[in-house]
């Protein structure tokens, strides 16, 4: 059983922190060095001070961005900079944006949902976490003690009842309207309690998939376990909860930008690919967008990939037979291997490549981009030695693993829009 609830959110109050636009901020994990300094420029009261404040060289245990985010998060809190809203709602939340030129609306809801075990069936991780950002996380969990950007969640709700019961509420003034970054977000609160005993008596049959977020919900179970007789508020983490089965629901790829752990030439990569793959030399100079049409038009009924070489030299690579990837598989679920995330981490990373993405001292030798040009340009500049596009993981392949308790390779998928942090947070109650 799902247990969601409503909560007595923290938003800013604009009267003394200025607009809302100039507070937000994107999840801390997009967040690139030049932008968390343009966020540190726009307002004083950014929500990235909390969020992903500063690292200095002189940083210790008594002070560091952990102890600046909790400094800041509680002196704004006395002056009344953010402030607790005084009835319990869900805030329900809305993004507006294009996706391979269609206008899609995505609608969802803020609420507290009780941690529990993954164990339990009921809520379900997709993917495998990093042990150095679920680190970080914990650390700034314990010196807030709030849910400060929400876990990004989905059920399925076919019949559209719950859509239903949101549509109503966006019907009225949202509370805010915010243009960022090409996409319109806006909230609202849901505080009657017939529209807040149906959402909960809702949940109480359906299993909720995470879609983005596996490191703070980690954290927060981690937390409630460690410190729940202290602070028994912590038993529940801040979620968005958005129905898997609407039309708005997109999913970008995540391409792979690697440093090889041993010297690197091209011809001997092509050599390695070869008994796995069809070969096929691209051609030269192609744009960003041609590259990702020519490889969604080959992975339509297959595995494919495509190997940017630099200076417009590309790969298109086409798998042979999707059993090749058994001998290599370990102990991994069978089912795995007809995702193209999976047969690129075993087969080509692992195998052929020696990087072993499960390991952490190996993560030096890989970055993930979802932009495509900008991967290219990295490429081309010869910060990299390969650079690997892919196909989106689909959602349906998601959910049935995730419902089997199998998870895919970290950063298997990039759910877009990402979230606003700063909207409202989950502050725990002594």
């Amino acid at each position: 059983m799902v247990d969601i609830v409503p909560f007595n959110g923290l938003r800013y109050n604009e009267e003394q922190a200025g607009p809302l636009s100039e507070l937000i901020a994107p999840p801390y994990d997009v967040i690139r060095p030049d932008m968390q300094e343009e966020l540190y420029a726009r307002n004083p009261y950014n929500v990235v001070r909390l969020i992903l404040g500063k690292q200095y060289q002189d940083d210790n245990e008594a002070n560091s961005r952990y102890t600046r985010s909790a400094k800041d998060f509680a002196d704004w809190q006395a002056q009344g900079i953010l402030k607790e809203d005084a009835e319990p709602s869900f805030y329900v939340y809305s993004q507006e944006y294009t996706f391979n030129e269609k206008t899609n609306n995505r609608i969802g809801f803020f609420a507290r949902v009780k941690l529990e075990d993954f164990s339990e069936g009921n809520i379900c991780p997709h993917e495998f976490t990093l042990a150095k950002a679920k680190k970080d996380r914990a650390q700034l969990i314990r010196a807030c003690r709030a849910n400060l950007s929400p876990v990004f969640s989905l059920f399925s709700d076919t019949e559209g009842a719950i859509d239903g019961t949101l549509a109503k509420i966006i019907q009225q003034p949202p509370l805010t309207e915010i243009d960022e970054d090409s996409v319109i977000h806006r909230m609202w609160k849901m505080d009657d309690a017939d529209s807040i005993r149906f959402l909960t008596e809702s949940f109480k049959g359906k299993k909720v998939y995470i879609a983005d977020g596996h490191h703070r919900y980690e954290t927060s179970l981690a937390y409630h376990q460690e410190h729940g007789a202290e602070v028994p508020d912590s038993a529940h983490v801040m979620m968005f909860l958005t129905n898997l089965d609407a039309q708005s629901l997109a999913i970008y790829p995540i391409h792979r930008q690697l440093k090889c752990p041993e010297p690197f030439t091209r011809d001997q990569c092509i050599q390695q690919l070869q008994p796995y793959f069809e070969v096929e030399p691209l051609p030269k100079s192609q744009s960003a967008d041609q590259l990702t049409t020519r490889l969604e038009q080959a992975g339509s009924d297959r595995v494919a990939f495509v190997a940017y070489l630099g200076q417009g030299e590309a790969l298109l690579l086409k798998l042979k037979n999707i059993e090749n990837v058994v001998p290599f598989m370990e102990d991994d679920a069978n089912e795995l291997k007809v995702l193209d995330v999976y047969q690129l981490h075993t087969l080509v990373l692992r195998e052929l490549l020696g990087i072993d993405t499960r390991n952490p001292d190996h993560q030096q030798y890989i970055t993930y981009n979802v932009r495509t040009a900008e991967a290219m340009e990295n490429m081309d500049a010869g910060t990299f030695d390969l650079v690997i596009f892919m196909n989106a993981t689909r959602m349906d392949q998601v959910r049935e693993l995730a419902e089997k308790g199998i998870r895919l390779p970290q950063k298997a998928t990039y759910f877009y829009p990402k979230l606003l942090s700063g909207l409202v947070i989950n502050r725990f109650r002594p």
